[in-house]
C-alpha cells in the first residue's frame, strides 16, 4: 500500500458517486487497479504525480505492492497519514479519528455510499467499526480533509471512502491467493489465514465477474488494569478536593462517610483521593473474521457501464474475560455515629509526594488479633453494637470476577448503478441497501470471593492479605496459600453479583442517487457537477437476559433464575476445578497469583445441572433512531493556467426520529430485619424465618436478602425526540501553481455531523437509594448516600457544526519527492463530551438532585487548529523515507447540560497536540524492508467526575520484509509492537499519579505467501 495527499476527482470514477469532476480530472486520474506494479517506490512517486495536480486535500491508501505494505486493516494504514489517531482492540486498529475530532465525527463510505457497521458488543456507533473489514478486500482508500459538495455530509472530521475492484478494469483471469500465520506473545499461540480473489471478462470487455473472498482467525489476548469511582475522603475535617498543588480542584465526588478513617496500626488518613476499587482484567478473544465480494459488470454499449455489488462482512468473537478487584471492602469500619479507632483490615496506604493521591493500598488478618464476625460475636466481646458482619472478619478480596461473551456482528451491502457518458453530459444512478446486526448471543458474569460459611455460621478465610500498588507496573499481591486454598474448595459464588444481560443492534440504510456532469468548452469552466440523494435508515437496540432456572421450576419465569434465591442451596456450589491460575503475563500487570473462572467449564455445569439455557427479551427497554436525509449540491469545476479547483454546495435536510426507556428503580431495602430493626444474620440452608416476604433467601453476605420484587420495585417511562433540521453547506478548494514545483492550496468550507446514537438515545436509568438501603449496604463494603443517581441519553443535543479553513505549501524539490507544510482551523459551534457530575431533574413531579449522573453535555465554540508538516525522498539506490508531524491544539470550551447548567470546560474528546509518523525503506527489485514509527501525544478523553481523562502519549514499532521469489510467489513478514509498548491513561492534568486504565496487547508476528497470477 502506499500513501498521499491526492485531488478529491482522482478516483471519482471508482467512487461511483459522482461522474468525473471534469476532462482534465478524469486524463488525471490513474486506474490504479491496472498499473503495472514496479515496486513501492514507485507506487509512491505515482501518488505524488497525483499530488501535484489535485484541488482538494485528500490522503489515498492504495493496495498495489499486495504482501508488500502489510496493514492488517484500513484503521493501521490510515494512522500513518497526518494528522489520524486511531484505537485499537485487541492490537487491531478499530476507529479512526481526525485532526482532533472524535471518531464519531467520521465518515465511512463504500464506493461512495454509507456502509452500516455493527458493534459485537451490542451498542449503536456512527464510528464504524474496521476490525469488520479485511484489507486485502479493498483496491484503495480516501480520507477527505476537505470536503467537496458532491461528497456526502456528516464527516467534520473528514470522509474516508472505500474503494472496492471491479472486473472490466482489471486483467481477465487475474488474481491472488494468499496464506498467513500470526504469532502474538500474549497468546503464543499460532493462527492462520487465507484469501484469494479472481477476477474475468469477456474478450469485448462486455460483460465481467468479480470474487473475492477472506477468512481470518486471530486469538487475542489483552491485560491492564482500571479504577473504578475515585473518590475525595475526608470531607468534613479534610476540607474540599484539591490538586497535588494544593489548589481547589474540579473533582467533585466525595466519600459517603464524610470523613477519613484510620488503619489498624492507630494511623489515621483524610484529604486524599483515593479509587474505590482497583481491577486487573486478563482478555482472550478468539477471532474469526469473513470477508466476500461479487461483483458484476455488464457494458451494453460503449458509453453504458452496468455495475452489481454484493459485499458480506462477518466477525464473530468469543471472549472470556477474567478480572481481579480489590474494592474497599475492607477499608474502615464506618457504621452508625463514627469511624472506629480499631480500623478493619486496613494496614497502610502509600501516598504521592503531595500526600493527596493513594497510589496503593495493604490489607490482612493480623495473627492473634480477635475479628468478629456478628452483632453476637462483637456483643460478647464487649463492642458497641453496628452492623458487625462477615468483611469484619475476612478478606473478601479478590473478588474473582470476569465475563463470557459469545459475539457475532455482520455488515452486508447491496446496490446496482450505472453510468452513462455522453458527448457534453454525463449521468450516473445507484441504488442500494446496507445493513448489519451485531451483539452477544451470550453475555455471562459470575464473582468469586475467597472464604466460605461453614455449618455453625463461621467463616474460613481463603485469603489472608491483598495488596495493590499503582506506581509503574500495577501490582497485586496476595497470600501464598490463596491458589490452594480456592481449589480446596474455599471460595463462595456471589449470587447477588450474577448475572447474564446482553445488548444487540441492528442498522439499515437504503440510498438512492441520480448524479450528473456537464462539461464546458471555456476556458475557465471545465464541468458543472449536480445530484440528488435520498437515504432512509436507522437503528434499533434491544436487550434481554440468558438464564437458567432452578430445577423443577417453570422455565418462562425470570423469577426462576438460579441465582435469584430460589435455590441457594444449589446455586451456591461452585466445583473448585473450575479455578485455574492464569499465566503469561508480558506486560500491563503484575500478580503474585492471577485464578480465574473456567467459564466455559462453568456453562456446560449450569447447562447440566439446570437443563437448557433459556432467554428472554426486554421489551420494556426502547432504543431506537430513525433518520430520513434529503440532499442536492451543485458543483462547479475550473481551470486556468496557473489556478485550479472547485466550488460548490450542498444542503441537506434531516428528519430525525429518536425514542428510548428511562427506567426508575426505588431501592427501598436490602436485608431482612430482625425484631431489634436490624439486619437478621444467617446461614446457607436454614429455614426461612417467619414474616420474612416470599422469595427471602440467605445471602452470601451472611444475612437474609430481600428479593429484588421486594427490595428494588421498577418503573418505565418513554422519552422521545421529532425534529428536523436543514444544513447550508458551501465549500470550496483552490490549487495555485506559484512556480512549476511550488504549489499553494487553499480551503474553506461549513461541515457537519449529526449527533451520536447514543447521545441522543440511549436508555436512561434513575435509582433512588433510601437510607434503610444505604445502612444496611454499608454492612458490606459501602454504597452511595441517601439519594438520587442515574445516567441517561441528552436528547437536546445540537448537531455537530463546524466552519474549516486549510492553507498549504507543497515543495518538489525532486522527481518522486516533497516537503509540505498544511495549516488548518476548525470553528466548532457544538460537539458533545462525556459528563458524570451532580444535576437537577424532576422525578415524579419533584425536582431532586442526580449524583454522579452520567450523560453527555454540550459543547460550545470549541477551535481545533494545527500544522501537519511532511517530506518524502528515494535516493537512486532504493533507500527513502517518508515523514510526517502533525501539531494540533484544541481550545478548552465551555461544557453545559440540557438545562444550560455549566458543568466545566474541556477540550473536544479525542485530541490529540502531537503526532509523528516516520518510515524508512529499502527497495530493490525483489526486495523491501520497511520500519515504521509512530507516536501520538497526549489525547484529551471526556470529564469523570469533573476531571478529564488523559491517555497518555503512546508509540509503535513496526517492521515488515517482502521477497519476490518469483515474479508471481513472494514471501512476507512483519512484527508490530517490536518494543512491546502499552497505553496507559490518568485523570486529571495536575498528575500522572491518578492512575485510571492501562492495557497491553503484545507483540505480533505474521508470516506469509502471496501468489499472484
Amino acid at each position: 500500500m502506499s500513501t498521499a495527499a491526492v485531488s478529491g476527482s482522482a478516483f471519482a470514477q471508482q467512487a461511483d458517486a459522482a461522474p468525473a469532476a471534469s476532462d482534465q480530472a478524469s486524463t488525471q486520474a490513474t486506474d490504479l487497479d491496472t498499473v503495472t506494479v514496479k515496486g513501492y517506490r514507485y507506487s509512491i512517486e505515482q501518488s505524488l504525480e497525483q499530488k501535484r495536480n489535485a484541488n482538494a486535500v485528500v490522503e489515498v491508501i492504495t493496495a498495489e505492492d499486495v504482501g508488500k505494505f502489510p496493514d492488517k486493516n484500513v484503521a493501521d494504514a490510515l494512522q500513518r497519514v497526518p494528522g489520524v489517531l486511531i484505537s485499537r482492540d485487541g492490537g487491531e486498529g478499530k476507529n479512526v479519528s481526525v485532526r482532533g475530532l472524535s471518531s464519531e465525527l467520521v465518515l465511512t463510505e463504500l464506493n461512495g455510499n454509507y456502509i452500516a457497521s455493527a458493534e459485537s458488543n451490542g451498542d449503536p456507533t456512527r464510528s464504524f467499526n474496521y476490525t469488520l473489514l479485511p484489507s486485502n478486500m479493498l483496491g484503495s482508500a480516501e480520507l477527505f480533509k476537505t470536503p467537496e459538495a458532491r461528497i456526502d455530509e456528516g464527516g467534520i472530521g473528514g470522509t474516508v471512502i472505500l474503494h472496492t475492484r471491479r472486473p472490466l478494469e482489471l486483467e481477465p483471469n487475474s488474481g491472488f491467493v494468499n496464506i498467513e500465520g500470526t504469532w502474538a506473545d500474549t497468546t503464543k499461540k499460532t493462527d492462520g489465514q487465507v484469501s484469494g480473489s479472481y477476477s474475468w471478462h469477456d474478450q469485448e470487455d462486455r460483460f465481467g465477474v468479480f470474487v473475492g473472498y477472506t477468512q481470518q482467525k486471530r486469538t487475542t489476548r489483552t491485560m491492564g488494569a482500571s479504577t473504578e469511582s475515585w473518590q475525595w475522603y475526608g470531607r468534613d475535617e479534610g476540607g474540599t478536593a484539591v490538586d497535588v498543588n494544593g489548589k481547589p480542584s474540579d473533582f467533585n465526588s466525595n466519600w459517603w462517610g464524610g470523613t477519613g478513617f484510620w488503619d489498624q496500626n492507630g494511623n489515621y488518613y483524610t484529604g486524599f483521593m483515593m479509587p474505590t476499587s482497583v481491577n486487573f482484567n486478563v482478555k482472550e478473544e478468539e477471532r474469526e473474521r469473513k470477508g466476500g465480494q461479487l461483483t458484476f459488470q455488464f457494458k451494453p454499449t460503449d458509453n453504458l457501464t452496468l455495475t452489481a455489488n454484493y459485499f458480506r462482512f462477518d466477525l464473530s468473537q468469543d471472549s472470556q474475560t477474567n478480572t481481579l478487584k480489590i474494592p474497599e471492602w475492607n477499608i474502615a469500619r464506618y457504621y452508625g455515629d463514627g469511624n472506629w479507632r480499631g480500623g478493619r483490615l486496613l494496614d497502610g496506604l502509600t501516598l504521592d509526594p503531595s500526600g493527596t493521591i493513594v497510589t496503593g493500598a495493604n490489607y490482612s488478618l493480623h495473627p492473634n488479633k480477635p475479628y468478629y464476625c456478628s452483632e453476637d460475636e462483637a456483643a460478647a466481646a464487649g463492642m458497641a453494637p453496628g452492623g458487625w458482619g462477615s468483611d469484619d472478619c475476612t478478606v473478601p478480596t479478590p473478588q474473582i470476577t470476569g465475563s463470557y461473551n459469545i459475539e457475532k456482528s455482520l455488515s452486508q451491502t447491496a446496490d446496482f448503478g450505472g453510468e452513462w457518458q455522453g458527448e457534453k453530459l454525463d449521468l450516473s444512478f445507484k441504488v442500494g441497501r446496507t445493513w448489519a446486526k451485531g451483539g452477544p448471543e451470550l453475555q455471562f458474569s459470575l464473582p468469586i470471593k475467597p472464604r466460605l460459611q461453614n455449618a455453625d455460621g463461621s467463616w474460613t478465610n481463603g485469603n489472608y492479605a491483598s495488596a495493590w500498588d499503582l506506581t509503574g507496573t500495577p501490582t497485586m499481591t496476595f497470600s501464598p496459600e490463596l491458589m490452594q486454598n480456592l481449589q480446596n474448595g474455599i471460595l463462595q459464588v456471589d449470587l447477588g453479583s450474577t448475572g447474564s444481560s446482553w445488548t444487540r443492534n441492528d442498522t439499515k440504510q437504503k440510498y438512492a442517487q441520480v448524479d450528473g456532469t456537464w462539461h464546458f468548452d471555456g476556458d475557465v469552466f471545465e464541468s458543472l457537477q449536480f445530484g440528488i440523494k435520498g437515504r432512509d435508515g436507522g437503528i434499533h437496540r434491544s436487550t434481554g437476559n440468558s438464564y437458567w432456572v432452578c430445577p423443577g421450576t417453570d422455565p418462562s419465569d425470570y423469577d426462576n433464575r438460579y441465582w435469584a434465591g430460589r435455590c441457594n442451596s444449589v446455586a451456591t456450589q461452585f466445583a473448585p476445578n473450575l479455578i485455574t491460575q492464569l499465566g503469561n503475563l508480558p506486560g500491563g500487570i503484575s500478580a503474585s497469583a492471577f485464578p480465574a473462572i473456567n467459564f466455559p467449564g462453568y456453562i456446560a455445569y449450569l447447562n447440566s445441572t439446570y437443563g437448557a439455557m433459556q432467554t428472554r427479551e426486554e421489551e420494556n427497554f426502547v432504543y431506537n433512531v430513525d433518520e430520513k436525509i434529503y440532499s442536492t449540491y451543485l458543483q462547479a469545476n475550473f481551470r486556468t493556467e496557473r489556478l485550479r479547483g472547485n466550488v460548490g454546495v450542498r444542503i441537506a435536510r434531516t428528519k430525525q426520529h429518536a425514542d428510548s426507556t428511562d427506567k426508575i428503580t426505588s431501592y427501598d431495602d436490602y436485608f431482612f430485619d430482625g425484631a431489634d430493626g436490624n439486619p437478621l444474620a444467617c446461614v446457607q440452608g436454614a429455614a426461612t424465618p417467619v414474616g420474612a416476604p416470599a422469595d427471602t433467601y440467605c445471602g452470601s453476605e451472611g444475612y437474609w436478602r430481600l428479593h429484588e420484587r421486594v427490595a428494588r420495585p421498577e418503573s418505565y417511562e418513554i422519552a422521545a425526540l421529532d425534529r428536523t433540521y436543514t444544513d447550508i453547506l458551501p465549500s470550496f478548494n483552490l490549487a495555485y501553481d506559484l512556480t512549476d514545483d511550488l504549489v499553494l492550496r487553499a480551503a474553506a468550507s461549513k461541515v457537519m455531523s449529526r449527533p451520536s446514537y447514543g447521545d441522543i438515545a440511549s436508555p436512561g436509568s434513575l435509582e433512588y437509594y433510601s437510607q434503610e438501603y444505604v445502612d444496611d449496604r454499608r454492612l458490606t463494603g459501602g454504597a452511595g448516600e441517601l439519594g438520587w443517581y442515574g445516567s441517561g441519553s441528552n436528547k437536546g443535543l445540537e448537531p455537530y457544526k463546524a466552519t474549516q479553513f486549510d492553507l498549504g505549501l507543497e515543495w518538489y524539490f525532486r522527481p518522486g519527492s516533497v516537503a509540505g507544510v498544511g495549516l488548518f482551523r476548525k470553528n466548532v459551534q457544538n460537539f458533545a463530551v462525556n459528563v458524570i457530575t451532580d444535576v437537577n431533574m424532576v422525578v415524579g413531579g419533584q425536582t431532586v438532585t442526580v449524583q454522579n449522573y452520567s450523560t453527555q453535555a454540550g459543547g460550545q465554540d470549541a477551535v481545533s487548529q494545527g500544522v501537519e508538516l511532511y517530506a518524502q525522498h528515494t535516493l537512486d539506490f532504493g533507500l527513502g523515507f517518508q515523514f510526517n508531524y502533525t501539531y494540533n491544539d484544541a481550545s478548552k470550551a465551555a461544557v453545559s447540560l440540557e438545562d444550560g447548567t455549566e458543568v466545566g470546560k474541556t477540550s473536544m474528546p479525542g485530541s490529540a497536540k502531537n503526532q509523528t509518523n516516520f518510515t524508512v525503506f529499502y527497495e530493490t527489485q525483489d526486495l523491501l524492508l520497511r520500519a515504521s514509527y509512530n507516536r501520538r501525544g497526549e489525547v484529551v478523553q471526556g470529564l469523570v467526575n469533573g476531571l478529564n481523562v488523559y491517555e497518555e502519549p503512546y508509540y509503535q514499532v513496526d517492521l515488515n520484509a517482502a521477497y519476490n521469489i518469483t515474479p508471481a510467489l513472494t514471501i512476507s513478514a512483519s512484527v508490530l509492537n517490536l518494543t512491546e509498548e502499552e497505553t496507559r491513561a490518568h485523570l486529571g492534568n495536575d498528575t500522572k499519579d491518578r492512575f485510571y486504565t492501562n492495557g497491553y496487547a503484545g507483540r505480533m508476528a505474521y508470516l506469509g505467501l502471496t501468489y499472484k497470477f
